[in-house]
C-alpha cells in the first residue's frame, strides 16, 4: 500500500498532462451540477428574435437556432450526459464483476454457459447492437442506459473472469477453499479485493468510450429527447446551421472530445500506476541526435581512448549510495576494476549486487536515485549522466550480460539479426556489422549455423553464449555479468567460464562477474567483493578472502557452500 501511496503521489510529476485532465473533468463535472446556479436561462425557453446569435457579452457562446443559449444548454447537456454515462458505467461494472466473478468460481456448465453467452453478445458490432436495443426500448434516460450496458458489460465479464481465475491460484484462496470458507465469502473477502482496483481503472478507462455512445445514440434520436438538451443531440440539432452558425456545432463537439480525451488520459495514468507490473520508470526520451552533440561526441571519444594515466582503473566507484525513498540499498560502496581483471560480487540475496550492477550501466532509474558518490567508467565520471548521454555508451564501452538469456533475446528475431542490431545501433554499418557478428559467435565457440536459428532452437547454455557474443560485438572494455550462469548445468557453466576466462585474458577487458555461486567466483575471480546489506563488509584478493577471510559474514558464506566431505574451496 505504501508503494501505491508513493506512485500515486509522484503521479502529477511524472506525467505533465494528468491535472489540466483532472481539472477538465472537475470542471465539466462541476459546470454540470451547478448549471442553474451557473446560468439563469431556461435552456429549453424559446426566443426566435434572439435565433442563431453570434458569440457575445450577452451569449458567449451564442444561440441555436430556436434562440436558446449555447452556454447554458452545453452546461445542462453534460449534466444528461454524464448522468447516462455514469448510470451506464456503474451497470455494467456491477454486473460484468458479479458474472465474470461467479463464472470463474462457479466453473464448469455455468462457466461454459455464461461464457457462451458473453461470446454471443461480443460477435456484434456493439454501436450496431445498442442502436437495435435503443430503438426497440424507446428513447429516453432509461433506454439509453439500458443499451449502453448490455452493449458493454460482456467484454468487463470476460476481464474480470480472467482476472478471477489467476487470482483463485493464489494461496491464500486455496487455503480459504481448504478451509472450507463458504464460495460467496472468498468472492466478496479474497477475490473481490483483489480485482476491485484494475475494474474501477478500467471502468475509467472506459468512460470516455460510453460517453462517446451517449452521444452517438442522443445525436441519432434514440438517447435523451428534445427538447431537453444533451450533447449528442445538440449536435444533431446544429446540421442545418452548421455552414450559417458554425458556433452551434462547434460547442458540443468540442465538450465531447475535450472530456472524453482528459477521462481516457486521467484513466490510462491511473491504470499504469497502479498496475503492480510497471516499473514506474519514465520513458526514454527520443534520440533525436544519433551521434549527439559536441559535448557528447567528445566524451565518447575519451572514453574510446581510454583511461589516460598508464595503469589506471577501467572502473573506478567511491562511495556510491543508492536510496529509494528513504530506504538506503547501497551505502558508501567503493570499488575498483583494472584492465583485464575479473571482480567477483557475493552477497546474499537482497544486498544490492545487482543494484551496483545497474549503476554501472547507467540504469538506476526513479524510484531508485543515486543520493552520493561518484562511478568513474574509463577515466570519465558518469554518475550524473542523462539518459542520451549513456546512449551511445551503454552496449559500446561497457556491456551487459544479463542472468536469463531468454527474456534477453527476441524470439521472433533470429540470432544473427539481433547480433547485427546491436553493432549497427552503434553506428556500424550493415556489412561491418555482419563481419563482427560471425567474429563474435565463433568467439564463444558457437557454430556457424546458430546465426540462421531462432533462441528457443538453442539450448541453454548456447543462448547463454549468444548474450555474450552480443556484449562483445563492439568491443566493450567492461563486461557486467550479472548472474550470467543462473539455472544452468554444470557442465554448461563450465563452458561459459572458460569464454569469459579467455575474453578478459585475450582482450584485456575488465569483468564484474555477480553471483550467488562462491565456487564460481573462486574459479574466477582475480579479486571478491563482498556485500551485505547494501555494504562492502570485505574486499581482497580471491586467494585471501576463501584462505582466511577477516569478516564473519565472509566466513558464514564459505561455510554455506556445500561442497564433498574434505573438499576445501579456495581461489
Amino acid at each position: 500500500m505504501t508503494r501505491v501511496r508513493d506512485r500515486l503521489a509522484s503521479l502529477p510529476r511524472r506525467d505533465r498532462l494528468l491535472l489540466p485532465a483532472v481539472a477538465v473533468v472537475v470542471l465539466a463535472v462541476v459546470a454540470a451540477l451547478a448549471a442553474p446556479l451557473l446560468s439563469s436561462q431556461d435552456p429549453t425557453a424559446v426566443d426566435y428574435g434572439a435565433a442563431l446569435s453570434p458569440p457575445g457579452p450577452e451569449h458567449l457562446l451564442g444561440t441555436d437556432t430556436f434562440g436558446r443559449d449555447v452556454l447554458t444548454r452545453l452546461m445542462y447537456g453534460g449534466r444528461a450526459s454524464l448522468t447516462a454515462a455514469s448510470l451506464a458505467v456503474a451497470v455494467v461494472v456491477v454486473v460484468g464483476t458479479v458474472v465474470g466473478a461467479v463464472s470463474a468460481l462457479v466453473g464448469g456448465v455455468l462457466d461454459v454457459l455464461l461464457t457462451r453467452v458473453v461470446d454471443v453478445l461480443l460477435a456484434f458490432p456493439r454501436l450496431v447492437l445498442a442502436i437495435a436495443i435503443a430503438a426497440f426500448v424507446g428513447a429516453g434516460l432509461g433506454g439509453l442506459v439500458l443499451a449502453l450496458s448490455v452493449v458493454s458489460w460482456p467484454g468487463y465479464a470476460r476481464i474480470v473472469r480472467g482476472l478471477v481465475l489467476q487470482v483463485r491460484q493464489e494461496g491464500y484462496v486455496v487455503a480459504a477453499r481448504a478451509a472450507g470458507t463458504p464460495p460467496l465469502r472468498i468472492l466478496r473477502t479474497h477475490v473481490l479485493g483483489a480485482v476491485s482496483g484494475p475494474i474501477l481503472v478500467l471502468a475509467l478507462v472506459d468512460f470516455g468510450e460510453i460517453v462517446l455512445g451517449v452521444a452517438a445514440l442522443s445525436f441519432l434520436g434514440l438517447g435523451i429527447a428534445p427538447p431537453v438538451p444533451e450533447w449528442g443531440a445538440m449536435l444533431n440539432e446544429s446540421r442545418s446551421s452548421l455552414e450559417d452558425a458554425p458556433w452551434t456545432f462547434l460547442a458540443p463537439g468540442l465538450a465531447i472530445f475535450v472530456v472524453v480525451l482528459a477521462v481516457n488520459h486521467v484513466g490510462d495514468s491511473l491504470r499504469d500506476t497502479l498496475d503492480p507490473r510497471e516499473t514506474s520508470l519514465p520513458a526514454p526520451p527520443r534520440w533525436r541526435d544519433r551521434h549527439g552533440g559536441p559535448a557528447r561526441r567528445a566524451r565518447v571519444a575519451r572514453m574510446a581512448a581510454g583511461p589516460d594515466a598508464v595503469g589506471a582503473p577501467l572502473v573506478l566507484v567511491e562511495d556510491l549510495r543508492v536510496v529509494v525513498g528513504d530506504t538506503t540499498i547501497l551505502d558508501a560502496v567503493s570499488l575498483r576494476i583494472d584492465p583485464g581483471e575479473c571482480v567477483g560480487l557475493v552477497g546474499e540475496s537482497g544486498s544490492g549486487k545487482s543494484t551496483l550492477a545497474a549503476a554501472l550501466l547507467g540504469l538506476v532509474r526513479p524510484p531508485l536515485r543515486l543520493a552520493g558518490g561518484e562511478i568513474t567508467l574509463l577515466g570519465e565520471p558518469v554518475a550524473a549522466l542523462s539518459w542520451q548521454d549513456w546512449r551511445p555508451i551503454r552496449g559500446r564501452h561497457v556491456a551487459l550480460v544479463s542472468q536469463d538469456p531468454m527474456n534477453a533475446l527476441n524470439p521472433l528475431l533470429r540470432i544473427d539479426t539481433q547480433v547485427v542490431e546491436c553493432g549497427t545501433a552503434h553506428g556500424m554499418s550493415v556489412p561491418e556489422a555482419r563481419r563482427r557478428a560471425a567474429e563474435v559467435l565463433e568467439a564463444v565457440g558457437l557454430p556457424a549455423t546458430t546465426g540462421g536459428l531462432y533462441p528457443h532452437q538453442l539450448s541453454g547454455g548456447m543462448r547463454q553464449r549468444v548474450v555474450i557474443a552480443m556484449a562483445l560485438v563492439n568491443r566493450p572494455r567492461v563486461i557486467v555479468a550479472d548472474e550470467p550462469t543462473t539455472a544452468l548445468d554444470v557442465s554448461t557453466q563450465a563452458g561459459v567460464l572458460t569464454e569469459l576466462a579467455g575474453l578478459r585474458s585475450e582482450l584485456g577487458v575488465g569483468l564484474l562477474f555477480v553471483s550467488h555461486d562462491l565456487r564460481l567466483v573462486a574459479g574466477l575471480a582475480d579479486r571478491v567483493v563482498v556485500l551485505r546489506e547494501g555494504r562492502i563488509v570485505e574486499q581482497a584478493p580471491t586467494a585471501e578472502i576463501f584462505g582466511s577471510p577477516r569478516a564473519e559474514y565472509t566466513r558464514e558464506l564459505i561455510a554455506a557452500v556445500p561442497r564433498v566431505p574434505g573438499e576445501v574451496v579456495h581461489g
